[in-house]
């Protein structure tokens, strides 16, 4: 998918299980498909999972998660607990954590039996992570691909990518709402975000929401990069709920619009043509719900 990708195989997974974690050594092993594009997931057994980067950008992301992640215990969701944490040589020195698997499905619409409760505790969730504490947390920045820095500051990629799909959305529409978002600055203290809640990355169980995944661009910043989660996972109909319920101002809300475009255009312009399908419809639904797609 990647001209940098590691070399990270089910025979590889095995021999760091056999090598460090035995106890684990004679439970089943698969690779886990997935959209994600930073780390390989091989499940263990029925109630764990190893975790390791697909390429040299992904390291500093699942090293951030494994020593993190237990900080932030206690959220109104679940999130990963880390069991076991390595490091393997693939050319780099590289991590990889071994976590408990976090039972459910993947909150797609179909998953999900009442949207409004869904909007409701995410809304709830983000209240909880903003109010974490933020002493010595990591900063938005090159290590979280930049969610939650200044939009000012992603500019010069988000318009090359508006104009790089220009073909499916409608451009000018999709560079006036930038330009707009960039002058409404966030003004409050940096906080925690999670930095990619799209559907991937949310578990249903028994219909509901019920946890959070995938903690590898989390970082403390501007939170409208969660907000963003308004126009890519939350159904329409409950998103002036889910404002509601985190009392969002018009300049919150505009700056989470523009990081939905943002998150949109960057990846489709990457990966459609056949590298990431999924997630290029994840990218076009996301767009339509913009009114931008074409």
């Amino acid at each position: 998918m990647h001209s940098d990708d590691l070399p990270v195989t089910i025979t590889l997974a095995r021999r760091l299980i056999a090598h460090e974690t035995p106890q684990w050594a004679h439970l089943p092993l698969h690779r886990v498909n997935s959209t994600g594009t930073d780390n390989a997931l091989f499940r263990i057994g029925d109630k764990l999972v190893l975790r390791i980067p697909r390429r040299p950008s992904a390291v500093p992301a699942l090293r951030k998660e494994l020593d993190w992640l237990p900080r932030l215990a206690g959220l109104p969701l679940d999130i990963p607990v880390p069991r076991h944490q390595g490091r393997v040589n693939l050319g780099i020195d590289c991590p990889f954590g071994i976590f408990d698997w976090m039972e459910g499905d993947i909150a797609s619409p179909d998953a999900i039996g009442d949207v409004t409760a869904a909007a409701l505790s995410l809304a709830a969730f983000l209240k909880a992570l903003r109010a974490c504490p933020t002493d010595g947390a990591p900063v938005a920045g090159p290590d979280n691909h930049r969610r939650g820095v200044a939009l000012e500051d992603m500019s010069e990629a988000t318009l090359a990518s508006i104009d790089a799909v220009a073909d499916e959305i409608d451009a000018a529409a999709a560079v006036a709402l930038w330009t707009s978002a960039v002058s409404a600055r966030h003004a409050g203290p940096p906080v925690w975000l999670h930095g990619d809640l799209k559907a991937d990355n949310l578990i249903a169980r028994g219909g509901k929401l019920a946890g959070v995944i995938d903690w590898g661009l989390a970082a403390t910043g501007d939170p409208a990069a969660d907000y963003a989660v308004a126009w890519s996972w939350i159904d329409p109909t409950a998103r002036d709920t889910f404002r509601q319920a985190l009392a969002l101002g018009d300049g919150d809300w505009l700056r989470g619009k523009a990081w939905a475009l943002y998150g949109a255009v960057i990846a489709l312009s990457y990966y459609r043509g056949g590298r990431n399908e999924p997630l290029c419809r994840q990218c076009r639904l996301t767009l339509s719900r913009l009114a931008l797609l074409r």
